[in-house]
């Protein structure tokens, strides 16, 4: 599917609606990075995030119930009026983010508002998030936060996507080798480019199917809390616990060391926890036994 998006009208809009300020953007984040082994963190202490709410629940209704402006759809709890940048399939629309970690941070937003963050990935996602990869030039990676322990921030499903930058870090499964010292469990797929969305919702499941046992959750459970991460020939699965430890939030990026955070405070809530230590509690504690 050719889709009429392209990265350098996605940028120049992006551009323009931060100078208009409907985007918050920092352009200029103060970076803090620590190297523990293998595994690296970058923080960025960005005001950006610093209105970013959180997901109190798997609710099954946004939490108001007041009558809101058109820009939200029938049951979400997200606006993306003056955020739209187009449509990527007949079930899903791309729009900007409005508290943005990287130029550009997109979302990839279901148009029925009351698809929910908890559920899983079905084929109408897969297909509009390879749509949107493919449109622009598979530069971007996509990660999804399923549920409340998995780090999500609103009840309405959506993907999200960002960018590989030369001067960020970028997720490890993206380089050719893992960081001896991971410390959750995960399940990583690569695959070759000849798959296409009906193959991969498939792995998808199956994977799905491995991070219930690792949480040891029952057969019959339907929601596995999750953070999942893909690029152009790999997808990863984290089963999670939990959205938090002790005030130490993180969405799936922070799993892969790429942790935003509002201000100093939030920073010291890591740092002294240990970011290691942090991971794998949000997670499950990776058994010495199990190998990549």
């Amino acid at each position: 599917m050719t889709l009429p998006i392209r990265e350098e009208f996605v940028l120049a809009e992006f551009d323009r609606r931060c100078k208009a300020g409907l985007i918050f953007y920092d352009d200029k984040p103060e970076i803090h990075t620590y190297t523990y082994g293998d595994f690296q963190f970058e923080f960025a202490i960005t005001e950006a995030i610093s209105k970013k709410p959180y997901l109190q629940d798997n609710e099954h209704e946004p939490v108001t119930k007041a009558k809101r402006p058109p820009g939200y759809a029938p049951g979400s709890d997200i606006d993306i009026s003056g955020y739209e940048i187009g449509d990527v399939s007949r079930t899903h629309i791309l729009a900007f983010n409005k508290y943005c970690m990287y130029r550009p941070h997109l979302l990839l937003l279901t148009k029925d508002g009351y698809k929910r963050q908890y559920d899983h990935l079905d084929l109408d996602d897969m297909q509009s998030a390879w749509n949107a990869l493919e449109a622009l030039n598979w530069n971007y990676f996509v990660f999804f936060n399923c549920g409340k322990d998995g780090g999500c921030s609103r009840l309405h499903k959506h993907l999200q996507l960002g960018p590989y930058l030369s001067d960020r870090l970028a997720p490890w499964p993206s380089t050719s080798r893992a960081p001896r010292n991971i410390p959750y469990e995960y399940v990583l797929r690569r695959f070759d480019r000849s798959l296409g969305p009906k193959q991969l919702i498939d792995i998808y499941r199956k994977m799905i199917g491995q991070a219930k046992e690792i949480l040891g959750l029952e057969a019959t459970e339907a929601h596995v809390p999750h953070n999942l991460m893909m690029g152009k020939s790999w997808m990863m699965v984290i089963p999670r616990r939990k959205a938090h430890v002790r005030g130490a939030y993180s969405n799936t990026l922070g799993l892969f060391g790429m942790v935003s955070v509002a201000n100093h405070e939030e920073l010291g809530r890591w740092v002294d926890q240990g970011p290691l230590k942090v991971v794998e509690q949000l997670g499950v504690p990776r058994q010495p036994a199990a190998t990549d």
